[in-house]
């Protein structure tokens, strides 16, 4: 049901909105902290003027981190959060971070899919490596990850890159914070993501317009393997605290997977379409036929999400994402839709609702100090109080394209409904959440380190 009223909306937007041209930066140009050139470290020269650009970038990064949060703002890495939809159909985690599985993981990484980049490998035009290598101290492992890419153009709109992968991933990275996850892991013993190991390669080809649309297609083949919890430690949490980390599915612990993936985007970095209003919106598809690898699992994974923005009073933003999704086929269960805790149904308990079919809501109200500049409210949030409904349905039968149980057709009567209250600011903020069904009345309460969306 998402899909179509996200291409509903897709076609109301005005055409011409698609040739506008603002005077703004690139809002597809990043500029992490630690996402230093390869070519600058392996040469050791550099321009005169790279000190005060580093200084630039140093400051812009610490004040994404300081509006938009540790993750969301970008400003330590891109990430998936500041890079193509398909990110994370690669190994996923930050250079430097910590949970159950991994332990303290210490690495060196340079970003996949960044439009950024000005400078050339060795002399080479356009040519770009990027991986990373880093040791996990619980499990005595090394993860690495090694690949190419090239920019082509006139305007290097299009990207295409390949890469080979040994490394743990998750699926979840969209539910919390990957560097928060670190934090809340080291200190409090509380690790909400799931994890697997990822070996294998992909390639993948991106295509950008200047502003508003960005598309992209990758093949991906890989064999995931079930990963074991190597470590209880936190400096002040307790070991029984950590979560059971599941197997890749309750059948095999070890899955041959061929995937092609396809994503369309319009407005991914948020850019303004009026003066008060901006919406985003995503389509995805992973589609996984294999028969000559491992046909006990051969699916079709169709997923979107769209995101407004409204500043309806100086100071107050309301903001609302709608994520849906569906899966035909057998999908393994690390696959699968999960909705319950932080990020999703923040009420609920963790992952609790999960199945082939989902759809979520979050609609979220700020109220807080004005922005100090015109135009500048969707990225400079102030202490704010906030309220918040989220919504959320998930159908446990696999879809065959006829209705299934009354139970778990989706209907408002059927929603799981969870409201709650926050104080702080999208970096570091209090959330408190009540189901309003289905459970009991206790809260839940929630440290953030950054927005919810």
């Amino acid at each position: 049901m998402c899909k179509y009223l996200l291409f509903i909306f897709l076609c109301m937007t005005p055409f011409s909105l698609l040739a506008q041209q603002g005077n703004e930066d690139d809002p597809f140009k990043r500029d992490p902290i630690f996402n230093k050139s390869l070519d600058d470290l392996i040469r050791g020269d550099r321009e005169s003027d790279t000190e005060s650009n580093e200084q630039d970038s140093a400051e812009t990064a610490i004040k994404r981190l300081s509006n938009r949060g540790i993750d969301l703002g970008g400003g330590f890495e891109a990430g998936p959060y500041y890079s193509n939809t398909l990110y994370s159909q690669y190994p996923n985690l930050t250079g430097i971070h910590y949970n159950r599985v991994n332990g303290l993981f210490l690495g060196f990484k340079k970003e996949r899919m960044q439009w950024h980049r000005s400078s050339n490998f060795l002399n080479i035009p356009r040519i770009h490596p990027h991986g990373f290598i880093g040791y996990s101290t619980a499990s005595k492992q090394w993860d690495y990850a090694i690949g190419l890419e090239r920019l082509f153009g006139e305007r290097k709109h299009l990207m295409i890159g390949a890469e080979y992968h040994n490394a743990i991933a998750t699926e979840d990275y969209w539910r919390t914070g990957l560097i928060e996850t670190s934090l809340t892991s080291f200190f409090a013993a509380y690790d909400y993501l799931d994890y697997y190991e990822m070996e294998g390669f992909g390639a993948y080809a991106v295509l950008r317009s200047d502003r508003w649309i960005e598309a992209a297609f990758s093949y991906n083949n890989d064999k995931f393997s079930s990963s074991e919890i190597n470590t209880r430690y936190s400096l002040f949490g307790h070991d029984n605290t950590y979560r059971f980390n599941p197997p890749v599915d309750s059948f095999s612990d070890e899955i041959d997977l061929e995937r092609v993936n396809l994503s369309f985007s319009f407005n991914p970095r948020r850019v303004l379409i009026a003066d008060k209003f901006t919406f985003s919106a995503t389509v995805g598809t992973e589609l996984a036929d294999n028969g000559g690898t491992d046909d006990q699992y051969t699916y079709n994974k169709y997923w979107s999400d769209l995101r407004f923005f409204y500043n309806f009073e100086p100071g107050s933003i309301l903001k609302w994402r709608i994520k849906g999704g569906t899966i035909t086929g057998n999908a393994p269960d690390f696959k699968r839709f999960f909705l319950g805790g932080i990020g999703s149904l923040r009420g609920s308990p963790y992952k609790f609702f999960q199945g082939d079919q989902m759809l979520l809501s979050n609609l979220e109200v700020q109220f807080g100090r004005p922005a100090n500049r015109a135009g500048a409210w969707l990225n400079e949030y102030n202490i704010h109080l906030l309220v918040f409904l989220d919504s959320g349905w998930v159908n446990e039968d696999t879809f065959t394209g006829m209705p299934g149980n009354d139970s778990n057709d989706l209907a408002f009567s059927n929603l799981q409904h969870d409201a709650g209250i926050g104080l702080g600011t999208d970096a570091f903020r209090f959330e408190l959440a009540w189901p309003l069904k289905t459970f009991d009345s206790t809260p839940a309460l929630w440290l953030r380190f950054n927005p919810t969306f």
